[in-house]
């Protein structure tokens, strides 16, 4: 199972605004990844990283679907709009947690994590490191490899070079920076064979 059991529920609530973009898929994959990276940080919190990972990209159901595939990636239209996506899941996020159980504290913690998730490049703890690197490790996985081809119409090729030469600067941490080194080179020996 790819939920801890008490993650079952946030699931149940986040996944009915993650079925744009691939967002569902994207969700679990970078959810294992946080809870991989989690236990090589042990003084990251769990009980803040994964919430925050449900329900990172819930906001792209509030943005429009003429403009979706237009917001994001290396030749994004619309910034504006990749901030508003995080803006919209602070507030989905905001309007579950109470119901999930969650105190202020630890709200205002997942929510922080979520609010500047791709708009900011540098991290503002090892809990936010964590999330950002988790959310980029999917691209590096053999589903995000192919998804992004797919999204921008490029070959396995074109997408290994863009995630060498533009993803793989910004990772935060050294192990995710180690992981994402190690699915790419994975990835270009597959794509030589």
């Amino acid at each position: 199972m790819i939920f801890r059991e008490q993650d079952l529920a946030l699931w149940e609530v986040a996944k009915a605004h993650l079925n744009v973009r691939n967002n569902d898929e994207h969700t679990q994959f970078s959810y294992y990844l946080a809870k991989e990276l989690c236990r090589f940080y042990p003084s990251s919190d769990l009980e803040i990283v994964l919430p925050a990972i449900i329900f990172h990209d819930t906001g792209w159901s509030k943005i429009p679907k003429e403009k979706l595939f237009d917001a994001f990636g290396p030749n994004n239209k619309y910034p504006e709009l990749t901030r508003q996506h995080e803006i919209e899941s602070v507030t989905i996020a905001q309007e579950a947690l109470p119901k999930l159980g969650f105190s202020s504290k630890q709200i205002t913690d997942i929510v922080a994590l979520i609010d500047g998730h791709d708009t900011t490049k540098n991290c503002r703890s090892l809990n936010d490191a964590i999330h950002k690197d988790a959310d980029k490790l999917w691209r590096y996985t053999p589903h995000g490899n192919k998804i992004i081809g797919e999204w921008f119409g490029i070959p396995p090729s074109e997408v290994l070079k863009i995630l060498e030469g533009f993803v793989l600067p910004t990772f935060l941490t050294e192990e995710g920076k180690r992981l994402a080194t190690m699915m790419l080179e994975i990835a270009q020996i597959n794509n030589q064979l």
